[in-house]
């Protein structure tokens, strides 16, 4: 039984598309151990198995997310560690899940494999769900420090997507606007599009009684949701959304407190809960009646993404608020799927929740939505350029 090896650089809680991958390969006859970068040292548990894949979750020393110094040594750590355990258990194949586990990728190929016994040249798959090189600039887009910093990671990860056996990304254009893929063609690579899909959903369950804006999943941008404030604000009274935030992320605190405020000055509900199951994602689906999917755009990646919620929300029959002139919004325009503003435009924004709460007045059923990409055929392309990556080898 050929075995993967999986790197990822959070604690795996677990991490949706790297679980998912995992589970599909598992499935297609792979032996899979997924290693985790236990940064904050508060995970549950250091090994557990979850659908047939081992988890190993490594603890080195103490990394605060936004502690960029105890980051970077933490980070070095959990590399340094994992390249012994490969050493110790060699796999065939060693999958690195966004850019700052690409070193040990890379070092896979060159070294690690033939010190490990398993040929000359090891495998070595970057898989990059993100534009890794953007989230240092999150805190200060207009840094000349974090700048820098970006330019030198962006040219990093160019050199390991040219290197890699194969390069998997998350987006390609389908409209007017470019995905990820396209920058990686223009970094001289070949990346294989695996869309962060859905599973199959069951029906889509009932809207609930009173109008309500969702957001389900990480929360890191606070701006995003002082504009969503400012546009509740310009609605009259009676006819305010309430809003459902459920998952956890660096701002997660921030934007409670944001909500937790603003709601008793303005007089809407305001739900804020933290980190869910996905088990739990249907239920809390049913809670909303449209999903918020209006982000920052300066980081620079947010324009060529597809957010995994807007895929989750159109699979439960919800449509989205989403950032119009953006890959994102073609999706949605050309689908049906929703409303798209500009992102600092709050009377737009304002405009379009009238529009929504229209749209679902009066009504317990959602409409039949064009459905997104499915997790069946995106798991299918792995498993067939895994099946390549075999042939290759032989």
């Amino acid at each position: 039984m050929p075995r993967v090896a999986m790197i990822v650089s959070n604690r795996h809680n677990p991490d949706v598309r790297v679980q998912k991958e995992a589970s599909a390969l598992k499935a297609a006859g792979w032996e899979a151990t997924i290693y985790a970068f236990d940064r904050e040292h508060d995970a549950g548990g250091l090994a557990e198995e979850i659908d047939g894949v081992r988890i190993e979750r490594v603890r080195v020393s103490l990394s605060p997310i936004g502690d960029l110094v105890r980051t970077a040594t933490g980070l070095a750590r959990f590399r340094a560690e994992v390249r012994r355990r490969l050493c110790a258990d060699p796999p065939d194949v060693v999958h690195c899940h966004d850019q700052d586990t690409c070193p040990v990728g890379l070092w896979w190929q060159k070294e690690g494999a033939r010190r490990s016994g398993k040929g000359e040249r090891g495998v070595f798959v970057f898989d990059a769900h993100d534009l890794y090189w953007t989230w240092l600039l999150m805190a200060d887009p207009r840094s000349p420090f974090r700048r820098l910093g970006a330019a030198l990671l962006r040219e990093a990860d160019g050199v390991f997507a040219r290197a890699a056996d194969l390069l998997i990304t998350t987006s390609e254009g389908k409209g007017a606007h470019p995905g990820f893929a396209e920058l990686y063609r223009e970094a001289g690579a070949s990346p294989l599009v695996v869309w962060n899909a859905p599973d199959e959903a069951p029906p889509p369950p009932p809207l609930p009684a009173r109008f309500t804006i969702g957001y389900l999943g990480s929360v890191r941008e606070v701006p995003m949701f002082e504009r969503l404030v400012q546009a509740i604000a310009k609605l009259p009274p009676a006819e305010r959304p309430a809003v459902r935030v459920a998952g956890s992320g660096s701002r997660q605190r921030d934007v409670a407190r944001l909500l937790e405020g603003a709601s008793r000055e303005l007089g809407f509900e305001a739900v804020v809960t933290g980190a869910y199951d996905v088990a739990r994602l249907g239920d809390l689906i049913a809670e909303t009646s449209i999903q918020y999917c209006v982000y920052p755009l300066d980081r620079g990646n947010m324009d060529r993404a597809m957010p995994v919620k807007l895929f989750d929300s159109v699979a439960h029959g919800r449509r989205v608020i989403g950032n119009a002139g953006t890959l994102m919004g073609d999706w949605i325009e050309a689908n049906g799927w929703g409303w798209t503003v500009p992102e600092r435009d709050v009377d737009a924004l304002a405009e379009a929740l009238v529009q929504a709460e229209r749209a679902v007045a009066g009504r317990s059923a959602p409409d039949e939505l064009e459905p997104p990409p499915s997790w069946r055929a995106e798991s299918e392309k792995l498993v067939r350029a895994y099946g390549a990556l075999l042939e290759t080898r032989r």
